[in-house]
């Protein structure tokens, strides 16, 4: 099963790049989010993959597809002019952390070095939990994110409304 979402996860994310539809990079981006989530379950944490589902894929990508419908731009202009160093930087700093990310994870040693030294291992999150800690503990940052994103809708109609 996880090669099945880490392939979803991975086309998804090589379509989306690879796309000069930007309709069709939003829908790719979507299976990519799609597969996100279910490796989020697979790592026993239903929460996070219907956060992943309602909040990404439902929420994000309406709102990624509402703006370029409202641009009204379906293909990706030119380059004006081609700067081949940064293709070659590009590479070798994805090399660079493609061979870091692989190194911290061989030296990690995972769940198995928690279970031998006797440590707790991280159980799986649930509603009630997160709740409770949203409610309880992070009630203000809550708060100001829920007045932010309204301030952020009401400039966007302002804006959408004086070019209409």
């Amino acid at each position: 099963m996880f090669i099945t979402f880490a392939l979803i996860t991975l086309l998804g994310a090589l379509g989306m790049l690879l796309q000069k539809n930007v309709v069709m990079a939003g829908l790719c981006m979507v299976a990519a989010f799609f597969g996100v989530a279910g490796l989020f379950v697979l790592l026993a944490n239903p929460v996070a993959a219907a956060f992943q589902v309602i909040v990404y894929t439902g929420a994000i990508m309406v709102l990624v597809l509402f703006v370029i419908m409202m641009l009204n731009s379906h293909e990706e202009e030119k380059a004006e002019v081609a700067h081949p160093i940064q293709r070659w930087l590009s590479l070798a700093l994805l090399a660079a952390m493609g061979f870091g990310a692989v190194k911290l994870v061989l030296a990690s040693g995972g769940l198995k070095d928690l279970a031998t030294r006797g440590e707790a291992l991280p159980r799986a999150m649930n509603l009630q939990a997160v709740g409770s800690t949203l409610f309880a503990d992070h009630l203000l940052g809550f708060e100001v994110a829920g007045l932010l994103l309204l301030a952020a809708m009401i400039g966007a109609v302002a804006l959408t409304k004086r070019n209409l």
